[in-house]
């Protein structure tokens, strides 16, 4: 998973969280708002776990994104 970030014409912002399968390439899910913060990254995980499974790894950078209790707690589970 990554997240990618845009302006619109006016400069507001926008963030995008890409969920995507590294086997076939496939996009699992696309979160997209002003904010994501990490109870909506844990929510479509969830999302994408009912759907195709738990997954035995998830890859991502080490941003700042993925540094919450939110998320490392929830990963720990």
């Amino acid at each position: 998973m990554d997240f990618m970030a845009d302006r619109f014409l006016d400069g507001r912002a926008f963030w995008l969280l890409n969920i995507l399968d590294d086997f076939n390439r496939e996009g699992l899910a696309i979160e997209v708002d002003f904010s994501l913060p990490a109870c909506r990254v844990v929510r479509g995980l969830e999302q994408v776990m009912k759907w195709r499974g738990r997954q035995e790894a998830i890859r991502m950078d080490n941003g700042p994104e993925y540094v919450s209790y939110t998320l490392v707690s929830w990963a720990e589970k």
